[in-house]
């Protein structure tokens, strides 16, 4: 096979907020991480699974973030998984039932059952609950490169005072990685692409190599990048930035004009959950009667209308076929283009960064356009896949630049995470952040219940510094659970806290702490000071 003219690398973002309630029999929010591992992680996993098995040579980089892998090896959640599933499979059945008159309802209705009942099989037998081992199991086969991202999420900008802040960020999310994955990270994701300059500085004591931009991050660098963002660029103090691909972008994330808002895709927000009749479904919803999806959807996108026909699943998978090798003939033609202007010692790559979830969870078809391109793309005598280390150990040398501040977020910049309707979050976080870097300080040598104190304290602060709950609020999306979230983890903060300035420490309060919100078990103080 002749040499390409350029690259395409393919990046995934897997995240989801750190959600747990054990002091709850059932959760809505739980149902994020249930709804993610049915329709995205497992899904994505078999795609993964049977294109090693058939020989496609193929490879993506896939970001992990710290409380996303933190709930995928936690036993009460994987517990109430399981109980999730059976529940659906439950309901499938009784749909099955319910329409054995209607032929295309009851297809349907079967189809979603066996999809469950893979999703059982593969969760419980051919993947053994860990989920964790077979993303390792493909980054040692040279399928994926895994990275990781900061500890909880948190948006780096709006967090760096003090800068204590963002360095734990960063230092205990690479901390989580290792203990997963035994590995080093080599890449880094920014949450929400949030940049700052100087952020690399950290970075770079953090011996990361790279991580990822929005183009106008890139495109308004000092100096502007010669090739834009066909070539990564080195920041001054060392690590490579990626520039998120613009084109690429519009046709996979838009719903308006992109693939996933296809008439014959499945139906997001028509749900049975929503639009069965209340006694029929209530042992499917919350206790309190509060619907909720259930991911048995019949209906596909049809149009802007109120009226949605019927899903036709194989009408579906033939046109996210027709879509995979469009987007491929599309980056054929950027490399093309793009390769006759830079010099011959260098060749472009097109860089496509998305989030994980968008890949069978908010398009259902997801999975099968990404095993599809995939396949095309090893196919294609223009264009190789690789992986942005890979890149760089090809093509190691580049332009020196100073990026400029920015986000993928509305308007490349912070306004998602910084307006009237969020704004008051971030007083009380720094002030929370200033106060644990004093303290711990000052108790560098404590131990017993001081210590466990310090640690849970420093658990809390970086829950409250998630980058969702600012999103949410700002969307009006779960707008009251996430301020319940960062209002509680700063309380329980500032209690623990008080603690310790007092010398009384609240047995009970620290180990409800402890058991509520068990992440990080091998916190580093060190990281915070």
């Amino acid at each position: 096979m002749k040499a390409p003219l350029g690259y395409l690398a393919l990046l995934l973002h897997a995240h989801l907020p750190f959600v747990r309630h054990p002091e709850h029999e059932e959760c809505l929010e739980e149902d994020w991480f249930f709804e993610a591992l049915t329709e995205s992680y497992i899904p994505l996993l078999w795609v993964f699974d049977e294109l090693f098995l058939s020989g496609v040579a193929f490879k993506l980089s896939l970001s992990l973030s710290p409380t996303l892998c933190t709930m995928l090896k936690d036993p009460l959640l994987l517990q109430r998984y399981e109980r999730y599933l059976s529940k659906r499979i439950e309901l499938c059945s009784k749909e099955i039932d319910r329409y054995g008159a209607d032929p295309i309802r009851l297809a349907l209705a079967q189809f979603y059952r066996e999809r469950f009942q893979a999703v059982w099989t593969a969760f419980t037998q051919s993947y053994e609950k860990n989920l964790l081992g077979q993303f390792k199991k493909h980054q040692e086969q040279k399928t994926l490169e895994l990275i990781t991202s900061t500890a909880t999420h948190g948006y780096l900008p709006l967090l760096r005072n003090p800068k204590e802040a963002v360095k734990a960020q960063i230092f205990v999310g690479i901390e989580s990685f290792i203990d997963c994955f035994q590995s080093y990270p080599k890449g880094l994701w920014l949450p929400e692409c949030g940049y700052y300059p100087r952020v690399e500085v950290i970075l770079q004591e953090a011996d990361i190599k790279w991580f990822v931009l929005e183009a106008n991050g890139i495109l308004l660098s000092r100096p502007r990048p010669c090739f834009g963002l066909f070539c990564p660029i080195y920041t001054p103090a060392g690590p490579a930035a990626f520039g998120r691909d613009n084109l690429s972008s519009k046709e996979v994330w838009s719903a308006e004009g992109g693939y996933p808002g296809d008439p014959d895709y499945r139906e997001f927000y028509r749900d049975l959950g929503f639009d069965a009749e209340l006694n029929y479904i209530k042992p499917y919803i919350l206790p309190s009667g509060q619907r909720k999806f259930t991911s048995i959807k019949y209906h596909r996108i049809t149009g802007s209308c109120d009226h949605k026909e019927l899903y036709e699943p194989k009408k579906a998978q033939e046109k996210a076929k027709i879509h995979a090798e469009d987007f491929i003939h599309k980056r054929e033609r950027q490399i093309i283009k793009a390769a006759q202007f830079l010099p011959r010692s260098i060749k472009p790559i097109v860089f496509c960064p998305f989030d994980c979830e968008l890949f069978g969870h908010w398009w259902f078809e997801g999975p099968l356009f990404l095993k599809e391109l995939l396949k095309k793309a090893s196919q294609s005598e223009v264009l190789a896949l690789t992986t942005p280390s890979e890149y760089l150990s090809f093509f190691p040398t580049h332009q020196i630049c100073q990026p400029s501040p920015s986000s993928w977020g509305w308007g490349g910049h912070s306004k998602m995470w910084l307006n009237e309707t969020n704004d008051f979050i971030y007083p009380p976080l720094h002030e929370a952040a200033h106060l644990l870097t004093g303290l711990i300080r000052k108790h560098r040598k404590a131990d017993g219940s001081v210590l466990r104190c310090l640690k849970q304290a420093a658990r809390e602060l970086l829950l409250a510094q998630a980058s969702d709950w600012p999103f949410l609020i700002s969307r009006s999306t779960a707008k009251e659970y996430a301020t319940s979230r960062i209002t509680s983890h700063l309380n329980r903060f500032f209690e623990l806290c008080s603690c310790i300035m007092h010398k009384k420490i609240n047995k009970s309060l620290l180990e409800y702490c402890e058991y509520t919100d068990n992440i990080f078990p091998k916190l580093d103080l060190n990281h915070f000071s």
